[in-house]
C-alpha cells in the first residue's frame, strides 16, 4: 500500500457497500485513527487536500464529490493549483476504476478538441525525419514527401494519437530500373502500397516510388 495514499482503498471500498453513507463516515473514522501513525502524516495531509478542494470547489453529496472531481480533471475545468491538481491526479490514478473514468472523460475532451480543429498528423522515421501537414477539408488528403525506406511513426497531433508504425520499404520508395524505363511511358503514378491504417476505410496511406526518394499520401475519409 503506498502509504502517502493509504486512504484511497479505504473509500473506493466504502464506495462499493449498500448504504454509502454510512461506509464512508465509518471510512473517515478509520482515516483519521490512523492519521495518528507518523507514516500515514503526509497520506493524511492528502487526505486532507483531497476532501477540502472537493468541498470547497464542488457543493455536491459526500457520495458524488469524487465522481465530481474526475469530470473537471478529465475535462480541464479544474481550478485548483498546480500542486492541488497533481495531487489530485496522483490519488485518481491510484485506483484503477478512477484512473478508467478519468482517462474517459480525457478522450472526450480531445474528440472535442478535435472536432475544433483541423486534424494535423505527423509522420516522422527513425532517422529523425518529421513532416506535418494539416487536413483544412474532410473528406481530404495531404502528400508527405523526401521520403526514404526504414521504420516510420504516424501520429495524430491533436490527441497525441500514434495511429501507425512500421517500415517503409525500397520497393515502396524507390524505383527500379525497370520502373525508371516505364516511367519514360507515364505509368509510374501509380501507388506501390496501399494501406488502411485503421482497419475501417477511414485513413487510407498510399506509397509511391521516386528515382531517389518516395512519398506517401495519406487520405482522410470522414
Amino acid at each position: 500500500m503506498n502509504e502517502n495514499l493509504f486512504f484511497v482503498p479505504i473509500i473506493a471500498n466504502a464506495l462499493q457497500e449498500p448504504n454509502i453513507e454510512e461506509a464512508l463516515r465509518k471510512a473517515f473514522c478509520q482515516i483519521k485513527k490512523m492519521s495518528t501513525e507518523k507514516r500515514y502524516f503526509e497520506g493524511f495531509a492528502n487526505f486532507e487536500l483531497f476532501m477540502n478542494t472537493a468541498y470547497n470547489r464542488y457543493e455536491i453529496t459526500t457520495t458524488d464529490q469524487i465522481h465530481e472531481l474526475i469530470v473537471h480533471l478529465g475535462m480541464g475545468m479544474f481550478e485548483g493549483t498546480t500542486q492541488e491538481k497533481e495531487t489530485m491526479l496522483d490519488i485518481v490514478a491510484s485506483h484503477p476504476e478512477w484512473k478508467v473514468e478519468y482517462e474517459a472523460f480525457c478522450q472526450i475532451e480531445a474528440d472535442k478538441n478535435l472536432m475544433r480543429e483541423f486534424p494535423v498528423i505527423e509522420v516522422s522515421s527513425d532517422k529523425g525525419f518529421v513532416i506535418r501537414n494539416t487536413f483544412e477539408k474532410v473528406p481530404g488528403h495531404e502528400s508527405f514527401e523526401g521520403l526514404l525506406p526504414g521504420k516510420y511513426k504516424i501520429k495524430l497531433v491533436n490527441t497525441g494519437w500514434i495511429i501507425w508504425e512500421g517500415k517503409l520499404t525500397a520497393k515502396e520508395l524507390i524505383w527500379t530500373a525497370l520502373d525508371m524505363a516505364a516511367d519514360t511511358r507515364g505509368t509510374q503514378k501509380r501507388h506501390t502500397n496501399k494501406i488502411d491504417l485503421l482497419n475501417n476505410k477511414e485513413l487510407i496511406l498510399r506509397t509511391f516510388a521516386g528515382r531517389e526518394m518516395g512519398r506517401i499520401e495519406i487520405e482522410l475519409t470522414g
